[in-house]
């Protein structure tokens, strides 16, 4: 079965202005994190992002419910983004589809 995470946006960006939150980005960042810490198995982990919000730079991740401690570790880890440093912090898991408030800006769905 599956796990839906929701990570918390970048926090403590050292320059908050020169970085553009993406899916591709962020999806790969984990991933790295995932190789760093828990070597080529780690990386092999699937991480499917669901729902992104670059303007709340907030997303929700489904991943292998065997795999969500990696996951969640993997993201606390993560010390810097597009060169930036920064943290990350999962907020929720959860075995149901998560979400978070809806603006009028468009999400981007990948599955």
């Amino acid at each position: 079965t599956n796990t839906y995470v929701l990570p918390s946006p970048p926090r403590k960006l050292s320059d908050p202005e020169s970085v553009t939150l993406t899916p591709v980005f962020l999806c790969g960042c984990i991933l790295n994190s995932l190789t760093s810490v828990f070597g080529e198995i780690g990386g092999q982990t699937s991480v499917k992002i669901v729902k992104f919000s670059a303007e709340q730079q907030r997303s929700v991740f489904r991943v292998p419910e065997d795999f969500l401690d990696r996951v969640r570790i993997a993201i606390s880890l993560i010390g810097y983004y597009q060169e930036v440093p920064c943290h990350f912090q999962v907020l929720s898991t959860s075995p149901k589809r998560l979400d978070f408030e809806d603006t009028e800006e468009e999400f981007l769905a990948f599955i």
